[in-house]
């Protein structure tokens, strides 16, 4: 399991359940490389696109987020594309190494205030702020309990639609992306 993983995760689920357009640009013919461009351009075919940066955190090897993980072309290019238009920029985690895992769908600006909140203690954001790290992170619950409100849910297999990732994403209503 890595990024590449967790990104087809994302891809399947917007694709089959949601009946978006996901592309990973190095799979798109014709579109030339460009540092620091997001993972997924999603399509939708009545409204809007969006971007989705996606990481991975293993959990059998660290025990927190490093926000270096995030390169400052990507940051950029986020920060720009949700300036342009709310709800345009996203960042896909997805945890593993551990079970269960756990995937989330961020807006960028939201990540950016809980970085803003966590950088006052470290450069990470730990996946719990218990033991062995900062007194003050412990004290506000600086950790993954801040992603919380943008964790997918696990579908059961026999619930799932031919092709998905079987993850949905529980703050949409329905099987309609609101954004």
């Amino acid at each position: 399991m890595n990024e590449g993983n967790i990104r087809r995760e994302f891809y399947q689920m917007l694709r089959y359940r949601y009946n978006l357009w996901p592309d990973h640009f190095p799979d798109i013919p014709g579109v030339k490389s460009q540092p620091g461009r997001p993972d997924l351009v999603v399509l939708h075919p009545d409204g809007l696109g969006f971007y989705i940066e996606v990481k991975a955190l293993n959990l059998s090897k660290f025990k927190s987020f490093a926000f270096g993980n995030i390169a400052d072309g990507q940051r950029k290019w986020l920060s720009k594309w949700e300036e342009a238009r709310p709800h345009g920029s996203w960042l896909g985690l997805g945890t593993h190494g551990v079970r269960p895992r756990e995937m989330f769908l961020v807006p960028w600006d939201t990540w950016l205030s809980i970085e803003d909140q966590v950088t006052h203690y470290q450069n990470s954001l730990p996946y719990v702020a218990g033991p062995g790290f900062s007194t003050g992170l412990q004290a506000n619950k600086l950790d993954f309990s801040l992603l919380t409100p943008f964790k997918l849910v696990r579908i059961p297999p026999k619930d799932r639609l031919a092709g998905e990732s079987g993850w949905t994403i529980p703050f949409l209503d329905g099987n309609e992306w609101t954004l």
